[in-house]
């Protein structure tokens, strides 16, 4: 069975977070970017799924989470997902030999730790159901190449909780030292513009979290198990009518065996009665010959009883 790789999101107006599954990842030099694209499962209508597309951000091997910061590069980057279903609908070739509209790349992002996200910040297209599984199976299977580093990225450091805070604040310091606020380790110095602070989760909650990642999980897997089902009910009744086709054909095959075999007896009965007809001929032929061979028989011996009665006479 296919594990599938889970993201967690923060959707407004739910407490507990939810889990997205992942369908792909990729790089786009044209935009130096690197975009990620995930569903929720959202039917909807009958067979389409809401499909969500995220500018992935890498620094350091930490990533980072965002909307696409341009309508250009939305563009850029949907014109690109836009041929990553062709080709997963063409099942891995290169979709009826139509080339990508720019060069990109799937990313490897195994092992790598995600943030959680808000799809509300993302952008979302709606695509067929039954291509959900194939652009994962696709990403999975596809060549893949590092993501794209950004040099203009600035790390956020780390944010500490209200109870270490509260921890720190209990502890009084000697009175001869001067209180200095703790250093909190940077990679570049943070520019306000740019942070982006991970939400801290309280232990209290992680449970609770756990529990509602699990449900997500398993709805995500039922709702791949009905595709699954769907698509094997489909095939047995496309099995079906190929099987009934099959009867159909050696039926007609079998009716013009016979035909065929009739036709063949019906000559044969023909050529029989040609050769009767042709012998029945000749014997009548034969028969009038003797008929009249016959009938100068008979002249020839009234002429010798004439002559023998003229001889008697005398």
């Amino acid at each position: 069975m296919m594990l599938l790789r889970t993201l967690v999101l923060e959707r407004g107006g739910q407490d507990a977070p939810v889990n997205g599954a992942l369908l792909c990842g990729f790089a786009v030099a044209q935009t130096q970017s690197n975009y990620l694209a995930y569903s929720l499962d959202e039917e909807l209508e009958p067979g389409s799924s809401r499909v969500y597309i995220a500018m992935l951000r890498k620094k350091l091997e930490r990533y980072f989470l965002s909307g696409v910061d341009s309508r250009e590069d939305l563009q850029v980057a949907m014109q690109v997902f836009k041929h990553i279903l062709m080709v997963a609908a063409g099942s891995g070739g290169k979709a009826g030999g139509v080339e990508p509209p720019v060069p990109y790349h799937f990313i490897d992002l195994k092992g790598c730790k995600l943030p959680p996200a808000r799809p509300e910040d993302h952008h979302s297209v709606i695509i067929k159901k039954a291509l959900v599984m194939k652009v994962v199976t696709l990403g999975m299977s596809a060549p893949v190449l590092p993501a794209i580093e950004s040099a203009s990225l600035i790390v956020p450091s780390i944010r500490f909780s209200s109870q270490m805070t509260a921890a720190t604040k209990d502890a009084s310091p000697p009175e001869s030292a001067p209180q200095q606020p703790p250093a909190l380790p940077t990679e570049e110095a943070p520019q306000p513009a740019d942070v982006a602070t991970a939400p801290f989760v309280e232990p209290k909650n992680i449970a609770q979290m756990d529990q509602a990642v699990l449900v997500e999980v398993d709805s995500t897997l039922s709702s791949l198990a009905r595709v699954a089902q769907e698509l094997t009910q489909q095939k047995l009744a496309i099995t079906e009518r190929e099987s009934m086709l099959e009867q159909w054909q050696a039926r007609l095959q079998q009716e013009q065996s016979q035909v065929e075999n009739g036709a063949r007896e019906q000559e044969q009965r023909a050529a029989e009665l040609d050769a009767q007809a042709l012998a029945i001929n000749q014997k009548a032929q034969e028969l009038a010959r003797m008929t009249t061979q016959l009938s100068q028989l008979q002249l020839s011996l009234r002429s010798v009883l004439g002559e023998l009665d003229q001889s008697l006479q005398a």
